[in-house]
């Protein structure tokens, strides 16, 4: 496995079982001195990865694959494990504990650039930067932008006039923060992301009868710790601002309308569109590709299916699936008595014509 020229196994060629082990607070089940050279999942694993079982449901694939060493939840039962050749190491929780060492890794094989401004760059002279600022090759920097400590401009990045940008916060290759939008210490702009562009209004022209696009003239608030994925679009409010609260994470090609108010945590799958003035509270998730009417609003801890369509507001905490969107086990009944639709039109009796 390689990233940026640099190999896993130059990363972990330090790292054996017991060193992993010691690090998590885990309790070794088997050799200690196991040397690790990669990660990998359970069924696609050579002899130095390091895999990880979360749950009794993965644990059976243990025995069949190649790794030597894995990370497994505490309480969880692994069938067939021979401590005198393979090593367990149980932590609270496995994923967890994955998930910090991959951070740990990712720290070497992907360290953060160094500040400084590339010669191609251009930075307005009314423009405010912080300390140990990083900004890439041709990115821009517009006037009366305030960028903060430590952030980082990759390639191509915009950021427009009397836009600001947090502490730390990163943004990507050719993503933009548009004019007078604000971005959240330690957010990330992933790349060719846009926040900022005008929404989808349009009217007909008096004269022509054609669609005539509406100016915008709100903004864009963007909380702190928040991910915007590759190629997401947020846009700007008609009047005031469109926002994300602290901590929400929206993947790739994600579409929020003009003015949406989407809360804290809230997490957004690939290719969802969100239409203009809906909101989403606080904890809600949205599964890939669901669509959202515009003035609906999605309650604290709603889970909202994959592809599902939602027309009518859905209340806080509840499960809702298909299109038109409805309580969840409504929908899978709806979906198992079209299955069995077939055999019961097959069994009834056939009319003779006359």
């Amino acid at each position: 496995m390689q990233l940026t020229g640099i190999d896993v196994s130059d990363v972990l060629s330090m790292l054996t079982a017991a060193g992993i082990a010691e690090r998590l607070g885990g309790e070794l089940v088997g050799c200690g001195d196991r040397m690790l050279t990669g990660f990998a999942g359970l069924d696609d694993a050579s002899a130095g990865d390091l895999v990880f079982i979360a749950s009794g449901k993965w644990a059976n694939r243990w025995e069949a694959s190649s790794a030597k060493v894995a990370l497994v939840t505490r309480g969880v039962e692994v069938p067939g494990h021979d401590a005198s050749e393979r090593t367990l190491i149980m932590v609270d929780d496995a994923e967890i504990g994955i998930m910090l060492l991959l951070e740990a890794v990712a720290a070497e094989l992907r360290p953060a650039p160094g500040p400084g401004i590339h010669p191609t760059a251009s930075v307005h002279d009314d423009a405010v930067l912080g300390d140990d600022v990083h900004i890439g090759a041709s990115a821009v920097v517009e006037a009366h932008a305030r960028i903060g400590d430590g952030v980082v401009l990759h390639a191509g990045a915009v950021v427009g006039h009397n836009a600001r940008v947090g502490e730390h916060a990163v943004i990507g290759i050719n993503a933009v923060l548009g004019a007078s939008c604000e971005l959240g210490d330690r957010s990330i702009l992933h790349p060719s992301a846009v926040v900022g562009a005008d929404g989808f209004g349009f009217r007909p022209d008096p004269e022509t009868g054609l669609p005539r696009r509406i100016p915008h003239l709100g903004t864009v608030e963007i909380g702190n710790d928040v991910e915007i994925g590759a190629g997401s679009c947020v846009d700007r409010g008609k009047f005031g601002p469109t926002r994300v609260g602290d901590g929400t994470k929206i993947d790739n090609v994600v579409q929020v309308g003009h003015n949406v108010q989407i809360g804290q945590g809230v997490l957004i799958a690939a290719l969802a569109g969100l239409g203009g003035s809906c909101q989403i509270d606080d904890g809600a998730v949205l599964g890939a590709q669901v669509g959202i009417a515009e003035h609906v609003k999605i309650g604290a801890g709603a889970r909202i299916a994959a592809t599902s369509g939602v027309m009518r507001d859905v209340p806080e905490g509840k499960d809702y699936a298909g299109t038109p969107a409805r309580p969840a086990r409504q929908t899978l009944r709806e979906v198992a008595a079209l299955r069995k639709l077939p055999d019961l039109l097959a069994s009834m009796p056939r009319r003779e014509s006359s």
